[in-house]
């Protein structure tokens, strides 16, 4: 098994020889451009090899990077993306300059609004220098990361992030929110299902699984003749979520998506899906969280397996610290 130091210089001779290619490539792709008035483009892995060339051949070293993610992807991934850009940042020593969304799937609003709301929903680049576009050896990390964790002997691709960092996106959430206390104690439920933008049919949530974590949950709440409020968040029609056993007044679907993040962050129990818009609320969530087994690690989630068994002692433990906690 080869060191990280091993690893990486493994790992940036790969890199120059395929970002040697790519780069000739664009180079003549941008002079045929150029002859015919068109503005010139390199893509980010040209800025990354380019940076990354040059760092070794003595010149500055590759200093800033950001996140700018695909079009095609959603607030929860799009966020994701730019959690781990500053996490990397921190952990390789560069400097992450922020680049607000512009553009995010799923808009049920004009694009431009739509962008804003979750850009002042998150917060994330709060404190952060600006990306004003200056800079072309700035490197997109949204575009680039497996090569980046490579060059820096990064060997996780998802690393779980540590309680400081999210801490810091809990403290960027709430700039511009005030801290709820719930009067009795808030269950939200997330479950996950494909609709006709989708294009991550695997991670679709399995009811009948959730329904058999649900009846446990509530079982151990009201074993310890705990009041509480259920919630489920998800998109389709009432009758498709039988298996939940539980009201039509507690699903709340196809309902506003900021509206229906915000509650599952502030609720006081968290059950997530698969995904990075159920991912995404159980890491702002301070409350108790629960989630699948299969999805990226997160320090201190309660996990439920294959089956939907989880440590309903555990469970237990954490709800009676909670501040909403009534017990009848």
């Amino acid at each position: 098994m080869t060191s990280p130091g091993q690893a990486a210089r493994g790992a940036a001779w790969g890199f120059l020889l395929r970002g040697s290619l790519g780069y000739v490539r664009s180079w003549t792709r941008n002079i045929v451009k150029a002859a015919l008035g068109r503005k010139p483009y390199f893509t980010p892995h040209d800025v990354l090899f380019r940076a990354w060339l040059r760092q070794l051949c003595g010149g500055p070293k590759l200093g800033r990077i950001t996140s700018d993610a695909s079009t095609d992807e959603g607030a929860g991934s799009q966020a994701l993306m730019t959690m781990r850009a500053i996490d990397f940042a921190r952990r390789a020593g560069l400097t992450y300059v922020h680049t607000p969304f512009s553009h995010i799937h799923h808009a049920d609003r004009p694009m431009p609004a739509w962008a804003d709301a979750w850009e002042r929903h998150f917060n994330l680049g709060e404190g952060e220098v600006r990306n004003d576009g200056s800079d072309q050896d700035t490197v997109n990390y949204a575009f680039t990361f497996p090569a980046l964790h490579a060059l820096f002997g990064l060997e996780e691709d998802e690393p779980a992030f540590d309680d400081a960092t999210i801490r810091e996106f809990r403290r960027r959430y709430y700039v511009n929110k005030s801290p709820r206390r719930n009067e009795i104690l808030s269950v939200c439920v997330h479950a996950r299902r494909r609709n006709r933008h989708d294009f991550h049919a695997e991670d679709s949530t399995d009811l009948s699984k959730l329904g058999r974590i649900l009846a446990r949950l509530r079982a151990a709440l009201e074993a310890q003749g705990i009041d509480y409020s259920l919630r489920v968040f998800s998109q389709g029609q009432a009758d498709e979520f039988r298996a939940l056993d539980v009201p039509a007044s507690a699903l709340f679907l196809d309902a506003d998506p900021l509206w229906s993040m915000q509650e599952m962050i502030e609720a006081d129990i968290l059950v997530t899906a698969l995904g990075t818009f159920s991912y995404v609320a159980g890491l702002l969530c301070d409350g108790v969280v629960l989630g699948d087994a299969a999805g990226p690690p997160a320090r201190g989630w309660i996990v439920y397996d294959a089956n939907g068994d989880f440590d309903s002692g555990a469970l237990g433990l954490a709800v009676t610290s909670l501040p909403s906690t009534s017990v009848r």
